[in-house]
């Protein structure tokens, strides 16, 4: 690649990265003034930066090889860490306003932070925390959307598939009702992958159903993957209710550990009914383009 060539590519990568950044900015000010303006905290709590934040570095992971902006693993840690304290620091920011002008619509500072500068530093001093904890989150989940980029026809599903599942799960931690949530199937989401799959796979070179096998069984395991994530974190978060797991049902290390083992033989059942679609399809588009 020529000099102009990977200059012209950084750029991308860097403008990639700075409408993430904006994108980010601008959910933590929006949840910021409505929440101040008066809009109930039904509405503005489904604003929020760390799924927002998840979602945009899954985003990112997916996008950026193509930028010719991460191409190996240890490109991943600086944008991780960039996203999470600069996610974080907008939060901190809300944080001070929130605290220092006793402003009781907004959920960023809470009552013991008014008058009491002591109290508000460990409030942000516990978010410096975060940061950290959130640089670890980003990092699995980018990291996984990376991996995939060694099989490039699973990316788009894959990175979907993780989306759709995130979105499940914060919108049955923030109460809303499971028959609602329940249209973000990802079990939908992992059948119409295989749909993509046949369609899309020849026209990249994979025409035979030999050729399919192994991204069908890369989706397959990539799926329940995702799901096994939002399980541990619903277990880690116990205060959230979701459908992925019930820790009050006991036995929390034993019921992971048999989800990690199911993850294993539900994923490679998924892969071969996703095999089975995506030949189907192959076969049937074949015959009508002959």
């Amino acid at each position: 690649m020529s000099r102009n060539s990977e200059a012209s590519a950084g750029n991308a990568y860097k403008r990639l990265l700075q409408r993430i950044m904006l994108f980010l900015a601008v959910l933590v000010i929006a949840r910021f003034v409505l929440e101040v303006t008066g809009t109930p905290a039904a509405v503005t709590r489904y604003l929020s930066s760390t799924a927002g934040l998840v979602l945009a570095c899954i985003y990112l992971a997916a996008i950026a090889p193509l930028k010719r902006g991460m191409l190996k693993f240890s490109q991943l840690f600086l944008p991780a860490l960039l996203l999470s304290a600069w996610t974080v620091g907008w939060v901190i920011l809300a944080t001070l306003v929130s605290g220092a002008f006793r402003l009781e619509r907004s959920h960023f500072a809470g009552r013991a932070d008014y008058g009491s500068w002591g109290h508000l530093g460990y409030h942000i001093f516990e978010h410096l925390v975060e940061i950290g904890v959130l640089f670890v989150v980003v990092l699995v989940l980018m990291a996984l959307v990376h991996l995939l980029w060694r099989w490039p026809l699973t990316v788009g599903p894959g990175a979907i598939l993780g989306a759709v599942v995130i979105i499940r799960y914060w919108l049955e931690a923030m109460g809303m009702p499971w028959s609602s949530t329940a249209a973000w199937s990802s079990t939908v989401g992992i059948l119409i992958a295989g749909f993509y799959l046949g369609g899309v796979g020849p026209r990249l070179g994979l025409a035979g159903a030999r050729q399919l096998l192994v991204p069908a069984l890369v989706l397959g395991w990539t799926w329940r993957l995702w799901v096994f994530i939002a399980t541990v974190v619903s277990a880690l978060l116990p205060f959230y209710k979701t459908h992925f797991f019930d820790p009050s049902r006991g036995n929390v290390p034993v019921r992971l550990l048999g989800s990690l083992s199911g993850t294993v033989v539900e994923g490679f059942i998924a892969g071969l009914i996703v095999w089975g679609i995506a030949a189907w399809i192959a076969s049937a588009t074949r015959e009508a383009t002959d």
